[in-house]
């Protein structure tokens, strides 16, 4: 029996963008978790011999230790996917926002990057069906922000999500990659959470995921690989949870090898178009 397939995907989400998401002033002028995630994530990767699909931030190509960061990565040999234009919830904008968070993060990443630009991921997973209509319209390949619920269905207007690769809509060749499964437990057990809530729950989540037998999105962020922040740049303690701070960035990168090296045990680590092939025809 062929082994199932795994692709490794990282957002790019910095400090100012986390903090943007709960509310949070950003006072420094360097994005450090962006800076130090980054570059520890490249040097991971490398070290792992994994090539992973980045989903960027269009609007920081427009910092240029950032753009080095992102290009240098396209040199190691990453693909770059759309994480939107500027990180905005795409469910509480008009028409007009959205495809601008759409459309012109593609346009953006493609020109100043010199690639292909097939996938999108909605910040915070939060998507829409008139938000799924535009991916397809802007010309994206696939969409990679549902997971396989049924209120995530109702939301979006479908059936059902499935946790398999599928097109989504009607007379559309847009492929949605689904996030994985992972009811009955509360919470997604990609590394974020798992970092927080100890490698148990990774293994748990991850035996209950495989029996689905469906190809595997195994989701990376930033604060996964980035340097501890500042205190005097967290708001509060909530503010070093919910960017990893309360870790160190060595011990967060040993836990991390150890849950990639349980995914490349059970599945094949592949780029993100080997798992679209599975329904090209």
């Amino acid at each position: 029996m062929d082994r199932l397939q795994a692709a490794i995907h990282l957002d790019l989400d910095g400090g100012a963008h986390v903090f943007r998401t709960h509310g949070w002033r950003y006072e420094a002028r360097d994005d450090l978790l962006f800076a130090t995630g980054l570059q520890t994530a490249l040097d991971f990767f490398d070290e792992a011999g994994v090539r992973a699909t980045l989903f960027v931030i269009a609007e920081d190509l427009a910092e240029p230790r950032k753009r080095e960061l992102i290009r240098d990565a396209v040199r190691r040999g990453h693909d770059i996917a759309s994480h939107s234009l500027t990180h905005r919830d795409l469910t509480t904008l008009g028409r007009a926002e959205k495809w601008r968070e759409i459309f012109e993060s593609r346009e953006r990443l493609a020109q100043s990057l010199g690639v292909e630009v097939a996938g999108f991921r909605a910040p915070g997973f939060a998507m829409d069906r008139e938000s799924l209509q535009m991916i397809a319209e802007a010309g994206y390949q696939y969409d990679s922000s549902l997971f396989p619920t049924a209120e995530v269905a109702n939301r979006v207007g479908l059936t059902a999500v499935s946790v398999s690769p599928e097109r989504p809509l009607p007379d559309q060749p847009l492929v949605e990659l689904p996030m994985p499964a992972y009811r009955p437990l509360p919470f997604p057990f990609h590394p974020c959470y798992s970092l927080v809530l100890g490698a148990w729950y990774f293994r748990l989540g991850l035996r209950l995921f495989r029996r689905t037998q469906a190809p595997l999105v195994l989701l990376f962020h930033l604060t996964d690989f980035a340097d501890p922040l500042p205190k005097a740049l967290l708001p509060h303690r909530r503010a070093r949870v919910y960017t990893l701070s309360h870790l160190g960035s060595e011990a967060k990168r040993r836990r991390c090898a150890r849950m990639l090296k349980i995914v490349a045990r059970e599945y094949q680590l592949v780029p993100t178009g080997t798992l679209l092939a599975m329904i090209s025809g």
